[in-house]
């Protein structure tokens, strides 16, 4: 009832197949997702700062929140849950506690990046705050790493905490940004060789930049945040998933939620009457369809009813 007895694990379903993953932020949306075919889903820390906090992807949520969704998600959904964890939330001893938190509490896979978590002057601070009242929002604001040396100590500590367990350590470089590809295929390259299982060099654009990748990295690659430019994707699915790229992640519940409850609830607001909510089809659903996608119980009073019989 409560545990997912045979759910498929994160390194069984990409070492079968190339996985299209979607972001998600709590039960609800990992529940779309399922129903959507999704086998897999990833919590992606913007995501969830924002419908938790109302907060930007600044990493202004903490390790704990993090570990709270983790384990209310893992707990509930069947599907694999990726993590995305930024840097471990510290130095290298919190990463490896970060990690052993985040498997503990159900993660299949757990991104570790190397990117500063720090306001002021690091990430997030001054630089983007001015760079912000230039009106440069498109992305070109400086985005610096921190030493190879100091990530892939983390990267390590994380793969030390998930030893013996069913989550697998993603390495996550975003030094493409700042310091150039060749960069990243070296950090990556080293992370592979401390044992990492699967590598994310992030803003990949283009089917050249992936095959360049693959060529020197043999492992497992993750393609995070595909999306597509005047309707053309970055690259195809078919195309990178023959280079090793099994794990693709992009974000399409929060616009399509967002639309729904605009939908929603501009109608009920303008007729001061439910009727809409309550007679819509979602789409062409049944009303046992229905019911099955807004589902709270999952086996909860069957239970209940069971235990009372002693």
């Amino acid at each position: 009832m409560f545990r997912h007895e045979g759910r498929s694990t994160f390194r069984e379903l990409v070492a079968r197949e190339q996985i299209l993953t979607p972001c998600v932020w709590d039960c609800y949306s990992a529940k779309a997702a399922e129903m959507a075919g999704f086998k897999m889903t990833l919590l992606s820390g913007a995501s969830l700062g924002f419908s938790m906090s109302g907060v930007p992807d600044l990493g202004l949520h903490n390790q704990e929140e993090l570990i709270w969704a983790t384990d209310r998600i893992a707990d509930y959904s069947p599907l694999p849950l990726v993590i995305d964890a930024d840097d471990g939330f510290g130095d290298t001893i919190n990463a490896y506690r970060t990690s052993r938190r985040l498997a503990k509490a159900g993660a299949g896979a757990i991104l570790i990046e190397d990117t500063p978590n720090e306001r002021g002057s690091g990430r997030f601070g001054t630089a983007m705050e001015a760079a912000t009242r230039a009106g440069r929002v498109d992305g070109n604001v400086p985005h610096p790493v921190v030493s190879q040396e100091l990530w892939l100590s983390k990267i390590k500590a994380s793969l030390d905490a998930c030893a013996g367990t069913d989550c697998v350590v993603i390495a996550r470089t975003e030094s493409k940004l700042e310091l150039g590809l060749d960069d990243a295929i070296e950090r990556c390259l080293k992370a592979e060789e401390l044992g990492a299982e699967m590598t994310y060099v992030h803003a990949l654009r283009t089917l050249e930049e992936c095959q360049k990748v693959a060529k020197a990295l043999p492992g497992w690659k993750m393609f995070g945040d595909v999306a597509t430019v005047d309707g053309v994707p970055f690259v195809r699915l078919e195309e990178i998933a023959a280079l090793g790229f099994n794990l693709v992640t992009m974000h399409y519940l929060e616009k399509g939620s967002m639309y729904g409850m605009l939908d929603y609830g501009r109608h009920v607001f303008k007729d001061q009457t439910t009727a809409y909510a309550d007679d819509h089809t979602m789409g062409g659903l049944t009303k046992a369809q229905q019911r099955d996608a807004m589902e709270r119980d999952r086996g909860w009073l069957a239970g209940e009813r069971e235990w009372k019989k002693i």
